[in-house]
């Protein structure tokens, strides 16, 4: 769906994978190498063809908020938004996203002054 979204709008398609961790609390430890590969191919339980590891993103598409980050401020569990840009680095041939811009219309900036009052950067 992520690919027809970037045909139909003339947007670059990009796969970002995600840095995926053993453990929680102060010592996660980072899956690398064959460990992340064999992740990365793990069977899909449903008919997405393009997760397990790697998310699929396009400018331009829409995005909705899966935590709360600033309730106060509208970007909370269920939020809707447009993704604007993707930030990124490039590890071992592969994009890792470390941040993105998204418009999210029920969020308004507390900085008057900045230019994209409904734009938020989330990590």
């Amino acid at each position: 769906m992520t690919h027809a979204f970037s045909m139909s709008t003339d947007q670059d398609f990009g796969v970002y994978h995600s840095r995926d961790f053993i453990g929680t609390g102060k010592n996660p430890v980072e899956l690398t190498g064959r460990n992340a590969e064999a992740a990365w191919r793990t069977p899909i339980k449903t008919n997405a063809n393009d997760l397990s590891g790697r998310l699929p993103l396009v400018s331009g598409m829409p995005v909705l908020m899966v935590a709360n980050k600033a309730v106060e401020l509208g970007l909370c569990n269920g939020a809707s938004g447009k993704l604007i840009s993707i930030n990124y680095v490039v590890r071992n041939k592969r994009r890792y996203a470390t941040g993105a811009e998204v418009d999210f219309p029920g969020y308004t900036n507390p900085d008057s002054a900045c230019v994209h009052p409904h734009r938020a950067m989330i990590l």
